[in-house]
């Protein structure tokens, strides 16, 4: 009999639907099921599917990739489907994702890798979670839900516990590590005290350091784009996790006061991010971006650029001096710096970047100016008396380079 009744949106309805029509089983799985519990919002849902042929591979795959084809047409998004991992996504027009996967048991040849995955059941499907609270399943039936949790994972919500399923967990799968810390700061709940001892020994085993580079920055970005993110770095350091990612890396002081200053005024993720980043022990094989990149080098380097714009007097001097930062740091900068410096950046970000001449390479061809650098270097200079409010108009930029060029036009 069906247990326990929720309003589900009226998209997971129809894939529900869907489901059946296939003659699958349909599940909430995981998050969505214990913030509906909770009664807090659900930002993503995932949903399991168990077409009960899980002794043929080949077949599932075929079953799921219709599946997957045939939601993203009837809700007119677009997929992607994880043959390896028997995970897929389904893309909304919105741009809301939905995730959709066969229940699954996974098998780990050696600590931190990737798992190997084959079709189980929903029970061998919950085993692998990382916690009591995820562990949890909503089946959905045409007459309503039933709640599945083996692991007894209500009961630890009740009592606003973290808990893992079995000792090795967090040997298994070090990010579990990361994810113990931020659910129970998100959810202001204990980490179980026997599960709060395997953490702290997998962190002095340092198994973390197995993760790869990507691994460990998914985490850290899940962690920084959290309203409490703050407190999360601070119990990551607390709990030594950075240290034991990376050989002889040690804190920097400096890390979490910057940090604070920048959340006390309203950084973003992405700005957060960086700023960590540039304490970071970075090598060729981070997975980041090229600004990040940059902003975290530059953030390392700041000194020279400091002191040359603690110099500069000319709107001109400080444009040429910040045009080639990144917009995050100079976001960053404009948060972190000395207030003179804040000063100069903010002129620069509202104001300066968007100063152009109105003369053209062709006005100057027009003047009788051969095409060529004798163009680009008056052009520049044309800039920079604008810039400097030298000139404000058209015609004022015209009478300057009739000086300049000695000639009418």
């Amino acid at each position: 009999m069906p247990d326990i009744q929720f309003t589900l949106p009226p998209t997971i309805c129809q894939i529900s639907r869907l489901i059946w029509q296939q003659e699958g089983k349909a599940f909430l799985v995981g998050g969505p099921v214990r913030d509906l519990l909770l009664n807090l919002p659900c930002p993503d849902w995932d949903i399991a599917v168990d077409f009960g042929v899980r002794e043929n591979r080949l077949l599932v795959e075929r079953k799921m990739a219709h599946l997957l084809q045939k939601t993203a047409n009837h809700l007119k998004g677009k997929f992607v489907f994880h043959r390896q991992f028997l995970t897929g996504t389904v893309t909304l027009p919105d741009e809301k994702k939905i995730d959709i996967c066969h229940t699954r048991r996974e098998s780990y040849l050696k600590p931190a890798t990737l798992p190997r995955v084959a079709p189980a059941a929903i029970d061998d499907d919950l085993v692998r979670r990382d916690f009591t609270i995820n562990a949890l399943a909503l089946e959905l039936t045409p007459d309503g839900t039933t709640l599945i949790d083996p692991f007894q994972g209500r009961q630890d919500l009740n009592h606003r516990l973290v808990r893992i399923l079995h000792p090795k967990s967090f040997i298994d799968d070090p990010t579990r590590i990361f994810r113990a810390i931020r659910f129970a700061i998100r959810l202001d709940y204990r980490i179980e005290s026997g599960t709060l001892y395997l953490l702290r020994a997998a962190v002095k085993e340092r198994y973390p350091a197995l993760l790869t580079p990507e691994r460990i920055l998914y985490e850290l970005r899940c962690i920084l784009a959290e309203s409490a993110a703050l407190k999360m770095v601070e119990a990551l350091l607390r709990e030594n996790v950075l240290k034991s990612c990376w050989t002889h890396w040690h804190l920097d002081r400096t890390l979490l006061s910057g940090l604070k200053k920048l959340a006390r005024q309203g950084a973003t993720p992405k700005e957060l991010f960086c700023y960590l980043l540039s304490f970071l022990p970075i090598n060729e094989k981070f997975p980041i971006t090229t600004e990040e990149r940059d902003t975290a080098w530059l953030l390392r380097h700041l000194n020279p650029l400091r002191r040359r714009l603690m110099r500069a007097k000319r709107a001109s001097t400080i444009y040429h001096l910040l045009k080639p930062v990144p917009e995050t740091l100079l976001l960053i900068m404009m948060k972190l710096e000395k207030r003179a410096i804040q000063k100069k950046c903010r002129l620069f970000y509202h104001q300066l970047r968007f100063i152009k001449p109105e003369t053209s390479a062709a006005s100057l061809i027009n003047c009788g100016i051969p095409p060529g650098p004798e163009i680009g270097r008056l052009l520049r200079r044309l800039h920079n008396a604008r810039l400097d409010k030298k000139v404000h108009t058209r015609e004022e930029e015209i009478k300057l380079l009739k000086r300049w060029i000695g000639k009418g036009c």
